[in-house]
């Protein structure tokens, strides 16, 4: 599935996977829409007591600022907004209104603004509440989980992020007392996890064509059977192997490994999540590269940091920290920022937002005083989400060589997007590729040819043509600009025949040769000759083209200039051709005393030993792509 292939790390390698698994099953074309330019990442909070959505701008640090009062979400401040997401092209967000049994979408402008988008529509019946919110990678559809209803609602994303109805939701578990209250999407887009509260359980959904859900298996326990789980929120590794499970009812987080068709099969012990039996796990988020897990404690006012090992499993990093100015700061929704730096954490209870460094091994720091979310005190905040990453634009330029030579390619031209560009994959066409940290790379085609070379780029934060996924919500927008291709052809190396050299005894040489470029191989422009020790070019003019004569097919003459330069011997034909006979006559071509001797010797010998020499060319094609060759000549 990995098939770009070993690009950097593991979070690039589930990148890799999901592209793959999108073009294969025909949604690459839909994913890979235009992305919108934003102003750098925003931050969003769900205010539940003031039916709004509050907006920060993230200044030096991870910094939170908010901007205005708040954007009011359904129809009215009481519409108790809950679960948020944005759209992987950052271009919209949704926000489900648990009061009013609706869903709102606003379009985000380039400066992270927030507009709202028409009427806010219905998840269900009036008694749905619907908590939890996620579109999948592919930006097709939304997923809404109806907590009053024990249901999922699923809409078909159009124009604008407009939202249609797709048949009955769906329910999740046995009856309509399950409880749904959160959802993941895998990476691959293919399958919806939603945690069913009431019940203990987690469901599993295959996602079919046009979004359509079906059940897969039975529902499976998320905790031990002594008393309720009570799951909350999921997750799932960005490589799509591992989810996880906030249990609020036991204080812990499950571990499930994802198998084939999305099925789940618990590991190990769920793990706790606080200090005790109150720790009452809400939030769950996982770090872009899927090397951290983090859990807000909404019991105890704490948010967790564990590092994920080998097989997803969890070891808790240090003591959990305190998310807010007091011990009832009630920490529910939790999100890390797309370059994997910052944790903000959002404070029910008195209305803030914490931010957390996030340094070495995955470990937290907080960043100042809580800031304040909404109009006044009596804001709550309930989830949190980030802006996704824009992504890179690539482009390269190529000088295609003859086959056996050195191809040069440069991709300075690129654009970063909201970071720097970390990694440059090359595929050539011919079977082989290379991954490099700069722009410029070279590569030898073994065989002359057309190839078509793609090039992806990824920045520091694993952003590309898709990029890290957990669940509900891209780390990465997604842009085709990032990947591009160019097919170039390679010329074969030209081919040198009925060649001879002669006269040498009587130092009068004379030098023949026939270049041949080749099928399928663009015309000769250029002929460079470098002499061997014991000949040289004499003459003291700059032009030598009265003792060169050069025919080119059916022995016709063709024009060209010559002149020397530093010992080397450059002709330019006028007229680019295939084939090239080339004579060099004296007196511009002379032979040293000690080579004439040389050869004289040679011949007066029984056997006549010739003496063989080594004729260097240059030969240029009409694109100016050049290759070495080489003429064993034989000196009588």
């Amino acid at each position: 599935m990995h098939s770009i292939g070993e690009l950097v790390d593991r979070s690039v390698r589930a990148v890799a996977g999901v592209l793959a698994v999108l073009v294969g099953v025909g949604l690459g074309a839909e994913l890979l829409a235009p992305s919108v330019a934003v102003a750098g990442n925003t931050v969003y909070a769900s205010d539940w007591a003031q039916g709004a959505v509050s907006t920060f701008s993230i200044g030096a640090g991870g910094s939170l600022t908010q901007q205005g009062t708040g954007t009011t979400s359904g129809s009215s401040p009481s519409s108790q907004p809950s679960g948020e997401t944005t759209s992987p092209s950052g271009q919209e967000l949704y926000v489900a209104n648990e009061a009013q049994a609706t869903v709102s979408t606003f379009s985000i402008d380039a400066g992270g603004a927030l507009i709202p988008q028409g009427t806010p529509v219905s998840t269900g019946s009036s008694s749905s509440k619907p908590f939890g919110v996620a579109v999948p990678p592919d930006g097709l559809n939304l997923y809404v989980a109806n907590y009053g209803d024990g249901t999922v609602a699923t809409f078909s994303i159009g124009a604008g992020g407009a939202l249609t109805p797709q048949g009955t939701p769906v329910s999740t578990g046995s009856g309509s007392g399950s409880g749904a209250g959160w959802l993941a999407v895998s990476p691959t887009g293919r399958t919806l996890y939603v945690t069913n509260y009431n019940q203990g359980t987690v469901s599993t959904f295959s996602i079919g064509a046009g979004g359509a859900l079906t059940p897969q298996g039975a529902p499976v326990s998320t905790g031990s059977t002594s008393s309720p789980s009570n799951p909350e929120r999921l997750a799932i590794s960005p490589s799509g192997l591992d989810l996880y499970v906030a249990n609020a009812g036991q204080s812990t987080v499950s571990t499930f490994s994802i198998g084939a068709g999305g099925a789940l099969t618990q590991q190990g012990t769920p793990v706790s999540t606080g200090s005790g039996a109150g720790a009452t796990p809400e939030g769950v988020a996982i770090s872009p590269n899927g090397q951290d897990l983090y859990v807000s404690n909404e019991g105890q006012s704490t948010v967790s940091a564990f590092s994920i090992g080998a097989g997803g499993v969890l070891t808790q990093q240090g003591t959990p920290l305190t998310t807010g100015s007091s011990t009832t700061s009630q920490p529910y929704g939790l999100a890390v920022s797309p370059d994997g730096e910052e944790l903000y954490v959002a404070n029910f209870a008195p209305g803030t937002l914490s931010t957390f460094s996030i340094g070495a091994g995955g470990a937290l720091t907080p960043q100042g005083t809580p800031t304040t979310s909404g109009s006044s005190t009596v804001s709550q905040p309930y989830d949190v989400a980030v802006s996704p990453d824009q992504g890179p634009s690539a482009a390269y330029s190529a000088t295609a060589a003859p086959a056996g030579s050195s191809s040069a390619f440069n991709a300075q031209a690129s654009v970063a997007g909201t970071t720097p560009i970390a990694t440059y994959a090359w595929r050539f066409g011919d079977g082989d590729t290379e991954t490099t940290a700069g722009p410029v790379v070279n590569h030898v085609f073994e065989t002359p040819g057309r190839y078509t070379v793609t090039l992806t780029l990824i920045d520091s934060d694993a952003c590309s043509v898709i990029g890290p996924f957990t669940g509900h919500s891209a780390y990465c927008a997604p842009d085709p600009a990032a990947i591009t291709s160019q097919t170039i052809t390679v010329p074969a190396l030209a081919s040198a025949s009925h060649d001879s050299l002669t006269g040498v005894a009587k130092r009068k040489p004379r030098l023949a040769f026939t270049l041949a470029a080749g099928a399928s191989v663009q015309p000769l422009q250029t002929i460079a000759v470098s002499l061997p020790a014991g000949l040289s070019f004499s003459s003291k003019k700059k032009s030598l083209a009265h003792d060169v004569t050069i025919k080119g097919a059916k022995g016709r003459r063709l024009r060209f200039t010559a002149k020397v330069s530093h010992g080397v011997l450059e002709i330019t034909l006028k007229t680019a051709s295939a084939k090239a006979q080339v004579a060099i006559t004296s007196p511009e071509l002379s032979a040293t005393k000690g080579l004439t001797n040389k050869v004289k010797k040679s011949e007066a010998g029984k056997h006549r030993k010739p003496v063989k020499l080594t004729i260097k060319l240059d030969v240029t094609d009409t694109q100016h792509n050049s290759a070495g060759l080489s003429l064993k000549l034989t000196a009588r």
